[in-house]
């Protein structure tokens, strides 16, 4: 597609990317507006950090074009496309100071020593650098580097950010902090970051919208909640929220799915591309599920408590079925909490799961 007056600030057209007999991206198109933060979430080996490579001009697709700001780049060098990249790895001189490491990607520009110094203290303020500049990587926490790895990336000045998977080295908390952080410096910044994770948490704390990718093939695109609550593919109910999946079959006269395993029963609507035999699978996201005391009258599947687990304001019940199947429901903490061994019937609301034609 030939770029236009209107085209977007970045336009991944229809790119694949061939290493011999391996295919490791599909026809993948995408569009990026300039001031849009963009994951691009999947599982290890999918294509994600190729789909990254490529954009930044590290690597060249087999077929299909990369625009930015309108310009075909596809087979320009990545120090003229403007790009800054933050890596999993800090990538920090340890025999450099902060301020040293911030100042050479600036030095490789050949910049000025005023535009340098100029660039220098604008990074020092927006990543709260102040008292750290003139200390070595080996002086500094976790969080402090990935500052610093954030600033080399940033002083440059670029058109947009690449990020590959930046804080998989960090402990929990410290990755939660810098989520807030490096949220805040898309917005003050308003340049696209385009991020590259495995993990949804981070996928869907920081981004506008979410590209999914499986098998080097876009499985879906569109706003973080959208993409949460409403997947379009059974891999996007499956790996994105934690779901548990049930072998269903639709009954065309009555309009119920039936979870034979389990002998449970509720209406729904007909599923495209359904096969006559009306095998269907069916996610349910765990902390969508219903739980009740289990009586005679109780319509749900029959369970009963086998674990605890305290998930903080939230309770992992491992419940067990008749026919010793395990399922986690996830549950806000209460004071009636259950208690391993009690009965349970299990429910959902129809219009809280999943329901796809099977696979296969």
């Amino acid at each position: 597609m030939s770029p236009t007056k209107t085209a977007p600030y970045i336009r991944i057209d229809a790119v694949s990317r061939q290493y011999g007999q391996v295919r490791a991206l599909h026809d993948l198109s995408i569009d990026i507006d300039k001031h849009e933060f963009i994951a691009i979430l999947g599982p290890s080996g999918s294509g994600k950090s190729t789909l990254l490579r490529l954009i930044a001009g590290l690597d060249r697709p087999s077929s299909g074009k990369i625009f930015i700001k309108g310009e075909d780049v596809t087979n320009l060098p990545p120090h003229k496309r403007g790009i800054g990249m933050v890596f999993q790895e800090f990538l920090l001189f340890p025999h450099r100071t902060v301020r040293e490491n911030l100042a050479f990607p600036l030095r490789m520009t050949r910049e000025t020593p005023e535009k340098i110094v100029e660039r220098l203290e604008w990074a020092e303020g927006i990543l709260s650098l102040g008292g750290l500049m003139d200390r070595y990587p080996n002086q500094l926490s976790g969080g402090q580097q990935q500052r610093v790895a954030l600033g080399r990336g940033l002083v440059a000045n670029p058109t947009l950010l690449l990020l590959d998977e930046p804080l998989a080295n960090l402990d929990r908390e410290l990755r939660q902090e810098m989520e807030v952080e490096i949220r805040r410096y898309q917005k003050q910044l308003g340049i696209p970051f385009i991020y590259v994770t495995h993990n949804q948490e981070e996928a869907l704390s920081m981004s506008d919208r979410v590209a999914v990718i499986h098998k080097g093939r876009l499985e879906a695109l569109g706003e973080r909640q959208a993409i949460y609550d409403h997947p379009t593919t059974p891999f996007v109910a499956r790996f994105v929220g934690r779901s548990t999946r049930f072998d269903g079959v639709f009954d065309r006269s009555s309009g119920n799915i039936t979870i034979k395993a389990h002998d449970y029963t509720f209406a729904h609507q007909p599923v495209d591309g359904m096969g006559a035999d009306g095998r269907v699978d069916v996610f349910v996201k765990n902390e969508r599920f219903e739980l009740s005391p289990w009586t005679e009258k109780s319509t749900g599947i029959p369970c009963s408590v086998a674990d605890v687990v305290l998930r903080g304001p939230f309770v992992e019940y491992i419940l067990e079925t008749a026919n010793k199947t395990r399922i986690i429901a996830v549950q806000p903490k209460r004071k009636d909490h259950l208690s391993i061994g009690d009965r349970v019937s299990l429910s959902w609301d129809p219009a809280q799961c999943h329901v796809f034609a099977a696979e296969g």
